[in-house]
């Protein structure tokens, strides 16, 4: 009875939305319909009725083009191991689908990336194979790049990966651009195979078939920076001039690291000036790298004046980490007129500084005689603390010398 019970709820809430969805697709009313729709979908816990309103939904093109809601709803199913209805919903996508949305690569490459998404390789892949059979679109390389994407998502990088890509291009005929074999790149360093990333891009180079661009080159650099090859990072950057390959900002990213983990932090900033002169605009890890680096040196007053320099260049907006680096390590070198105004600074832009650092600007304001200067920053402090988090400072808070 409650069984029944149950899908006689679900079966009235589907009449309800397959009413909306004629309103929607009739009436001015349409607005209030499809945000209901999506209201029922985001607040929705029970995976059944998710998978019911999906279902009830797929029909109307508004619905079909709101691609956040397919994500959503697949993550929620995922989240509940529901990977039938999973399944359930993305073929019932596929089946009630018109012609002209069939013939799009694009739609049926975003249903692969949901079943990716879902950790579903296996379902992933089969798209491809409803695809050659249905015969409705064109494979391109973006379908053997979306083939590549599955397996990199899912982290497989063995056998199966160089199988699977392989048995594809022989099914399809489809061939491997330079996109497609950055991916492949991106597997080997992913498996920690950077040798055989190089002599990948060696082979390409060689033939000449496809030539390795910039991506490929910071894709290797990558490689190269994580195992801590300086001398092979060094000899790609030689190539990227050689080759009169243009650096982007991964590439500049990536130098500026390779110099700040070898303590060459001036080298570093005037890789930061250089990118900047040529039209390459900084993001916030280009700054955030070189103030860490020279913190970790202990020239506090070369990264506070990189980070002023983060927040005049304009270039993004400054975030926390800048600050909280340079504040750590103020208070820890016994600076704390410095960590003050970089605590004020954080507090100013409604963040909360890091407890241990504040812990020890306070007892170092004390020690120096400035405890109205330490009061103040911790009531402000205090202010912007919430729940579980003000509890935590009150065991800090406990042994302050105030």
């Amino acid at each position: 009875m409650a069984m029944a019970a149950h899908f006689s709820r679900i079966a009235r809430h589907s009449a309800y939305l397959q009413n909306s969805v004629r309103t929607f697709s009739s009436s001015s009313t349409s607005i209030p319909s499809f945000r209901a729709l999506k209201s029922a979908i985001k607040s929705e816990q029970d995976p059944l009725k998710i998978a019911k309103l999906f279902e009830s939904s797929i029909s109307v093109p508004t619905f079909r083009r709101y691609r956040p809601l397919f994500t959503l709803s697949v993550h929620k199913l995922s989240r509940s191991k529901r990977l039938d209805l999973i399944d359930r919903i993305l073929s019932k996508s596929i089946t009630d689908s018109p012609a002209i949305q069939l013939a799009s690569e694009g739609f049926w490459l975003r249903i692969v990336m949901l079943y990716s998404q879902a950790g579903m390789v296996d379902n992933a892949l089969q798209v491809f194979d409803v695809m050659l059979q249905k015969q409705s679109c064109k494979l391109t390389e973006k379908s053997l790049c979306g083939v590549l994407s599955v397996m990199l998502d899912n982290k497989i990088y063995d056998d199966k990966f160089h199988q699977t890509y392989e048995a594809f291009v022989k099914k399809t005929g489809v061939s491997p651009g330079v996109k497609s074999f950055n991916l492949i790149l991106k597997t080997h360093i992913k498996a920690g195979r950077v040798d055989e990333a190089q002599a990948l891009i060696t082979d390409m180079e060689s033939k000449g078939n496809v030539k390795p661009d910039i991506c490929s080159y910071n894709i290797l650099l990558g490689g190269y920076l994580d195992s801590g090859k300086k001398s092979a990072f060094d000899m790609v950057v030689k190539q990227i001039s050689e080759k009169g390959l243009e650096p982007n900002l991964i590439t500049y990213n990536h130098r500026i690291m390779r110099h700040c983990k070898s303590k060459e932090c001036v080298r570093a900033k005037k890789l930061l000036d250089e990118m900047i002169s040529k039209g390459v605009e900084p993001d916030s890890s280009s700054y955030n790298a070189i103030i860490f680096g020279f913190c970790k040196v202990g020239d506090l007053e070369s990264a506070r004046m990189v980070l002023e320099k983060m927040v005049s260049d304009g270039y993004v907006k400054a975030t926390s980490f800048g600050y909280y680096t340079l504040m750590k390590h103020m208070v820890e070198e016994g600076e704390f007129d410095g960590g003050l105004k970089i605590c004020k600074d954080i507090i100013q832009k409604k963040w909360v500084p890091p407890f241990e650092a504040t812990k020890l600007l306070v007892n170092g304001l004390v020690k120096d005689s400035k405890t109205d200067a330490a009061k103040e920053i911790v009531g402000n402090f205090k202010n912007r603390l919430r729940g579980s988090a003000l509890q935590s400072w009150g065991k800090i808070e406990a042994g302050l010398l105030i």
